[in-house]
């Protein structure tokens, strides 16, 4: 009987732990991006219907939501200065302050695609787009990135329960192999 060394079980764990961080990773940015998808929407809508002095009430409700325990998209008006004008929803009853540096890039970029996290906690999935008016100079909107999170801690005990399930089989083989070449 031909023995099989320690290098294939090596070489297969390494494969394993290849394709379990593969997995992770794309999975895992799938999530984090789809995030932003009603964010992005919400965000340029809002940002068109201004530039062209079309009504956007539709998106600022008369409620407001306290943004650190709701999982409800909010929608936040800035003036040039990155100053809160309106928002449907505020942080700890205050309105929510981006820091200067998102609007700078926002302006720049004419958009920013950010995680934002107030306080701890509290982390949002924020669109922030420039716009072209005299009295807003910028839309956000975000939204809780509590369930999102919720999905990638149990991708993670998925993906690694997967690896010590193929790290265990493999370890396993290599004794099996290695204990019949003694006989």
């Amino acid at each position: 009987m031909k023995k099989i060394g320690f290098a294939p079980h090596f070489t297969a764990l390494m494969v394993i732990t290849v394709l379990c961080g593969l997995i992770y990773a794309t999975v895992q940015q799938t999530y984090r991006a789809s995030a932003d998808d009603p964010q992005i929407q919400i965000a340029l809508d809002m940002k068109n219907a201004i530039e062209n002095n079309r009504p956007f009430v539709k998106w600022m409700p008369d409620d407001s939501v306290e943004i650190s325990q709701s999982l409800s998209v909010f929608k936040t008006l800035y003036n040039k200065n990155g100053e809160p004008l309106q928002s449907s929803g505020f942080l700890n009853g205050q309105l929510p302050h981006l820091p200067t540096g998102i609007f700078y890039f926002a302006n720049t970029h004419h958009e920013d695609v950010l995680t934002w996290q107030p306080q701890y906690g509290v982390r949002m999935a924020m669109v922030v787009e420039a716009v072209n008016s005299p009295q807003i100079g910028f839309v956000a909107v975000g939204r809780s990135l509590q369930e999102i999170e919720k999905r990638e801690s149990n991708l993670r005990t998925m993906v690694v329960v997967a690896w010590l399930v193929c790290a265990g089989t493999i370890l396993l083989h290599f004794l099996l192999t290695g204990s019949s070449q003694k006989k």
